[in-house]
C-alpha cells in the first residue's frame, strides 16, 4: 500500500497556463492604459524624481558650497547644509512645476553633476 495519493482529476495542461496567463498579461495592460493609472504613475514617477534627484543635487550643492565659503569649519557646514535644505525643498517643488515627467529628471541630474565637476575642480 503506497501513501502516495491519486487523483482522477487530470492536470491542468500548459496550453491552459498559457491562456490563463495571457488573459493576466491583456487586463495588466487594459489597467495600465487607464487615465487614472497613468496619472497614479506620473505622480510615481515625479515624486520619485523630486526624492532621489532632489536628494543628490541637495547633497553635492552642500558638499560644493562646504569648499567654496569663506567662513569658518564649522559655520561652512552648517550654512551649507541649512542653504542644503533649502534647495531640497525647492528641488521637490521644481519636479511638480515641469511640464513634462523626464524635464525634472535630467535638470536635476545635470545640476548635480555640475556641482560635482565644481567640487573636483575645487580640489576635494
Amino acid at each position: 500500500m503506497s501513501h502516495i495519493p491519486v487523483s482522477n482529476t487530470p492536470s491542468p495542461t500548459s496550453a491552459t497556463n498559457v491562456h490563463a496567463a495571457w488573459g493576466h498579461f491583456h487586463a495588466v495592460i487594459r489597467w495600465i492604459k487607464q487615465d487614472q493609472t497613468q496619472f497614479g504613475l506620473q505622480v510615481f514617477v515625479r515624486a520619485s524624481a523630486a526624492l532621489l534627484a532632489g536628494y543628490i543635487a541637495a547633497a553635492t550643492l552642500a558638499c560644493l558650497l562646504t569648499q567654496i565659503l569663506p567662513m569658518s569649519r564649522f559655520e561652512n557646514t552648517l550654512t551649507a547644509n541649512m542653504l542644503a535644505f533649502l534647495f531640497y525643498a525647492i528641488a521637490i517643488i521644481y519636479a511638480f512645476c515641469v511640464r513634462k515627467t523626464w524635464h525634472a529628471w535630467r535638470d536635476l541630474t545635470l545640476f548635480s553633476l555640475l556641482c560635482f565637476a565644481l567640487l573636483k575642480v575645487c580640489g576635494q
